[in-house]
């Protein structure tokens, strides 16, 4: 009878603590940056790491409040891997400086160019998997290598998607885009007549010689990024343009069911090409 009891007691205690946060919850070793950073760190790492995103893909970098869930897993992770336009972001910075932990390594990517350009994706993958190699040294042979493979992933759909974006002829398709989206609308490539900054930090002037450029050069599509916010100064110039307006994304998961970077490229596309059919009609 005392057996029994006792069983029983044991059962009673290890149901109550599966239920305790910090037994429920696995450990986070990375924080990332963006869903980027995220993504290079599950596809490298293999599950041996786990990631979670500081800024959602949905949300401006550098405008997202931190909530205090993310300043809990700053205090709970080994390492912090941001971005170098992070680096001097108040959000990003407040956010270590609540953490108020020591041991939390910062590792800042130096890369420029937008990460949905295909190059400039598999060069971050490089350089994560450098940084991871470096976190964990036991596991870095598996990293390197496949980090190699992701590369040879990443080059191969950029080849796939540009022979696409080459046989509509965009060269003579005529366009002014969010500063965000430069690098990667000229890499479509697009005719950038101009690109713009944020809603704003557009004056009313700006707008108006943007517009006034834009109907002399003959532009048809108005690109917006969506992590810029507010879309309603964008449409408003395409509609004093006579051109269509469009919405893209600049990380993975900032649009529904992109949750891979291949998976934002082609949604991307598929938007632009949309866009560019409106045009025609």
């Amino acid at each position: 009878m005392k057996l029994r009891v006792w069983s029983i007691a044991l059962l009673v205690a290890a149901a109550a603590l599966s239920w305790l946060p910090s037994c429920s919850r696995p450990p986070i070793d990375i924080v990332a940056g963006s869903s980027h950073i995220a993504n290079i760190v599950a596809d490298v790492s293999a599950g041996k790491l786990k990631a979670r995103v500081l800024i959602p893909p949905e949300a401006c970098p550098g405008h997202y409040d931190i909530k205090p869930g993310d300043i809990e897993a700053l205090t709970k992770s080994k390492a912090l891997i941001i971005h170098d336009y992070q680096r001097n972001m108040k959000n990003v910075t407040r956010a270590i400086e609540a953490a108020k932990t020591s041991s939390l390594i910062i590792k800042v990517i130096e890369l420029k160019g937008n990460w949905m350009v295909p190059s400039v994706q598999a060069e971050g993958v490089t350089k994560v998997a450098e940084i991871l190699a470096e976190l964990d040294r036991e596991n870095a042979d598996l990293y390197r290598q496949r980090a190699e493979q992701r590369k040879r992933e990443i080059l191969a759909k950029g080849d796939e998607v540009k022979k696409r974006l080459e046989a509509a002829n965009l060269s003579q398709v005529k366009v002014i885009c969010a500063d965000m989206q430069l690098g990667f609308v000229k890499w479509a490539g697009f005719d950038v007549v101009a690109s713009y900054g944020r809603p704003e930090e557009l004056s009313v002037s700006d707008v108006e010689k943007l517009v006034k450029q834009a109907k002399e050069a003959g532009v048809v599509l108005v690109i917006d990024n969506l992590q810029s916010g507010a879309t309603a100064t964008s449409e408003a110039m395409a509609r004093d343009i006579g051109a269509v307006q469009v919405t893209i994304s600049n990380f993975p998961g900032g649009l529904k069911g992109t949750e891979s970077w291949e998976k934002a490229l082609d949604r991307n596309v598929e938007l632009l090409f949309k866009a560019l059919a409106k045009t025609r009609k």
